[in-house]
């Protein structure tokens, strides 16, 4: 039997978290219809690609040096909350459409997504061995 690399493991539970928030987000829009986006399935497949890349940007450098990893995960997540924070300005200030609901979802799904990362990353990092300096 083939072992799972980490990447292929955080994808299944990173498909498994996005389906649960589709079926959340798709029952959200029948019952709380304001609170809910309109584009909501696009900014759910934007996380989930964005959560993906960083991740796979990370176990490329963990297979190797915990130090490394440690060092290429601080920047990613730096870099991925620097990118929505402009993605959520630009919406907010310029198109202005259900603002309210799109902060809404985007929080959840952010939270939602970075507890998922930074669980499985301490999940695995308990897996690697440590470095000998």
């Amino acid at each position: 039997m083939l072992q799972k690399t980490s990447l292929q493991t955080y994808t299944t539970y990173l498909v498994s978290t996005g389906v649960f928030l589709g079926i959340i987000s798709s029952l959200g829009l029948m019952f709380w219809y304001k609170y809910m986006h309109p584009l909501w399935f696009i900014l759910l497949l934007l996380m989930f690609g964005v959560q993906w890349l960083v991740f796979a940007f990370v176990a490329k450098y963990g297979q190797d040096e915990t130090n490394t990893m440690l060092k290429q995960y601080q920047i990613a997540k730096y870099a991925k909350l620097f990118i929505y924070l402009i993605i959520m300005v630009i919406y907010v200030f310029t198109i202005k459409v259900n603002a309210l609901a799109f902060l809404i979802n985007f929080m959840a799904y952010y939270i939602v997504f970075t507890a998922l990362e930074v669980w499985y990353i301490h999940k695995w990092m308990n897996t690697i061995p440590p470095t000998k300096e």
